[in-house]
C-alpha cells in the first residue's frame, strides 16, 4: 500500500440470493432431476477474535457457481433419482458443506433457503442462474 492509500471504509452487508433453475443432474439410475437452489449468502460484521469482513465481491460468483453445480452433479452420482427426488435434507446438507470451502470473501456466510427438485422436463432443463441483493428486514 502506498501512502495515500485508503482502506474501504464501509462493507456491503447486504444479503444475496444465489438462484440456481433446472440444473440437470444425473441420478445414479441413469435418470434426470432438474434441482432449483437458492441459497442466501450473508455478508456479517467480524466478531472480536476475527479479522474484518473483506465484504461481497462479484468476482465469487464464478465460484459459487462453480461449487454448487459441483456438489449437485457428485451428489447425483451417488443417489437414485427417486431418493434425490424426496432427500432435499441431504442436498442441503451437501451443497452447505460445500460452500465452506467456496473461495469467498471472509464474512460471507451461505446456507440453503430453498430446494426443489423435479423429474427431467425438457421444457424446464434452462440452466439459468442469477444474483439478486434482498433487502435485510
Amino acid at each position: 500500500m502506498g501512502l495515500f492509500t485508503r482502506q474501504p471504509s464501509g462493507v456491503d452487508l447486504r444479503d444475496r440470493d444465489y438462484v440456481l433453475t433446472g440444473c440437470p443432474v444425473v441420478a445414479q439410475d441413469d435418470l434426470l432431476v432438474l434441482v432449483d437452489l437458492t441459497v442466501r449468502l450473508a455478508v456479517r460484521p467480524p466478531r472480536d477474535d476475527e479479522s474484518y469482513a473483506l465484504g461481497y465481491d462479484s468476482a465469487d460468483e464464478r465460484a459459487i457457481h462453480a461449487v454448487c453445480v459441483l456438489v449437485l452433479r457428485q451428489l447425483g452420482i451417488a443417489a437414485p433419482s427417486d431418493e434425490l427426488l424426496v432427500g432435499r435434507g441431504r442436498i442441503v446438507e451437501a451443497v452447505e458443506q460445500g460452500l465452506t470451502y467456496a473461495p469467498v470473501g471472509a464474512g460471507v456466510k451461505g446456507r440453503v433457503a430453498h430446494v426443489e427438485v423435479r423429474p427431467y422436463d425438457a421444457a424446464g432443463a434452462t440452466f439459468d442462474h442469477e444474483f439478486r441483493v434482498v433487502s435485510r428486514p
